[in-house]
């Protein structure tokens, strides 16, 4: 095979994947041509983590019905697109709102879990987690063959969804009560379906970083388990 021959069946895939980055509104199987195997395998655990997402909003919301109407034009489906945009579309939406005073990521978190903070705390958590793991996915929600995750950002994402979970059980106001209402215990063992999606949620995030980590060669640090429960990890 000739040298053109082997540089133009290198770049060419190159090529087509940074045009079609450029261009969103593409259709599917044209965005289809710049992939390779891993990139759709990432696709489908970015839509999952989307999809327990939207189901962990929706639930946290069902379980604190206070904090909903702390914003009387809120509704469910309403907080669910501020955050999540529409389901069919790629661009993600903001996630800076002034009634959380600018704060994002895991400063919106924090922000949740402060007592003296009056307003809709469910917002707040989902806002802040939700903003943490884009940044681990370079606020993608497709990808291609030039796009580059960074595994160790996956993997510190999910021990800090792991301390956010932490933080949800067991951060109570004054009078003993939670501050985010989570999993119905009762004395035959209750609802314990919190427990199950946070649990898919850090399952994708610990694969995705395994995966990444597998295409770079690169290896992850490993956080000491017990430790994190006190300070989120950095996700650039």
């Amino acid at each position: 095979m000739s040298l053109q021959r082997i540089v133009f069946r290198t770049l060419m895939p190159l090529f087509i994947a940074a045009l079609i980055v450029g261009c969103g509104s593409m259709p599917k199987p044209m965005r289809n041509l710049g992939k390779s195997d891993v990139d759709f395998v990432m696709d489908v655990h970015a839509r999952q983590l989307k999809i327990q997402m939207v189901e962990l909003t929706r639930k946290l919301y069902i379980r604190n019905p206070i904090q909903l109407h702390k914003n009387p034009q809120a509704t469910i489906e309403s907080r669910i697109t501020q955050i999540f945009g529409s389901e069919e579309s790629i661009e993600l939406p903001s996630l800076v709102f002034d009634e959380l005073n600018g704060v994002t990521g895991i400063d919106a978190i924090l922000l949740s879990f402060d007592e003296s903070f009056q307003g809709d705390r469910v917002f707040a958590a989902i806002v802040g987690l939700s903003e943490m793991l884009r940044r681990s996915y370079n606020h993608q929600q497709e990808f291609f063959i030039i796009d580059s995750l960074d595994e160790q950002s996956l993997y510190n994402s999910a021990r800090n969804i792991e301390i956010f979970v932490w933080r949800l059980y067991h951060r109570k106001d004054q009078y003993g009560n939670p501050l985010i209402y989570s999993n119905d215990t009762d004395e035959d063992g209750g609802d314990i379906s919190f427990d199950r999606r946070f649990t898919k949620m850090v399952m994708i995030q610990d694969m995705m970083a395994l995966i990444v980590a597998d295409k770079t060669n690169r290896g992850i640090t490993k956080v000491v388990h017990g430790v994190a429960q006190f300070a989120f990890l950095p996700v650039p």
